[in-house]
């Protein structure tokens, strides 16, 4: 009875182990360039106002002037992107009339948002380039969601 309750025990405690080694970060990229990573854990909010996006951190400086943000899971053996950054892209940014999003998978969901979080618009990607007709937006800052990534883009 003894070994059942140990053998149990250590299952127990290997498996907080593990999960306790499997952690979800942000990384976010600002407007020069810079990527910075933090664990989710760490993140207060998201926030989006004054045409801005920061994350308010619970501890320490908070992160402003974003353009973008992805999730990462970081495990024992390594990192795992849930989404590469570099694979896609999206210009011209400013904008004026057409935005073109290029590396994301054919038949994906492009979501745009306002910096209010309202959804504006969903378009479905197409194989190469995907391109979103924008002349009829009020200048200003907005979002587009693809996947687990967040994307800020300028319209003129």
């Amino acid at each position: 009875m003894k070994k059942k309750f140990l053998f149990l025990g250590l299952a127990l405690l290997m498996a907080g182990q593990l999960m306790m080694a499997q952690t979800f970060q942000m990384v976010t990229l600002s407007a020069n360039g810079t990527e910075t990573t933090y664990a989710v854990s760490d993140v207060q909010k998201v926030v989006f106002a004054s045409n801005t996006m920061t994350v308010k951190m619970k501890a320490g400086a908070d992160a402003t002037n974003i353009t973008c943000i992805k999730f990462t899971e970081s495990t024992a053996t390594g990192v795992k992107n849930v989404k590469p950054e570099s694979s896609i892209s999206v210009f011209p940014n400013p904008v004026t009339d057409m935005l073109s999003v290029k590396g994301v998978k054919k038949d994906a969901i492009i979501y745009l948002y306002n910096m209010n979080g309202a959804l504006l618009q969903t378009v479905t990607s197409q194989e190469n380039a995907t391109n979103i007709n924008v002349s009829s937006l009020q200048q200003g800052i907005y979002l587009l969601r693809i996947n687990n990534m967040i994307i800020k883009f300028i319209k003129k």
